[in-house]
């Protein structure tokens, strides 16, 4: 998936020590459904834990990325999605 970076929560710790990033991305693409063009635009949390946290916290806000990862409930009693990043590039 691919977004721009549009937040950041202030950067935090978890219990054990290790860092976190909490961010909002904007994903926009424009595509063909039925035949007819279509853009789609929406914003998603994303998080991420460890040494690869402490590079996203660092990341500027605008920047437009290639995001890898998967979707994981928010919580073990949500059913709201969040993005956990595994790996990102810039996108030129």
């Amino acid at each position: 998936m691919s977004g721009k970076l549009v937040g950041r929560e202030a950067v935090r710790f978890t219990p054990a020590g290790i860092e976190v990033f909490e961010g909002t991305f904007h994903h926009r693409v424009e595509l063909t459904e039925a035949g007819h063009p279509r853009t789609v635009e929406f914003d998603f949390p994303a998080v991420s834990y460890g040494d690869l946290a402490r590079e996203l916290n660092a990341l500027p806000l605008g920047g437009d990325y290639v995001l890898k990862g998967f979707f994981a409930p928010r919580s073990s009693r949500s059913h709201r999605l969040i993005v956990h990043i595994t790996e990102y590039n810039s996108r030129s």
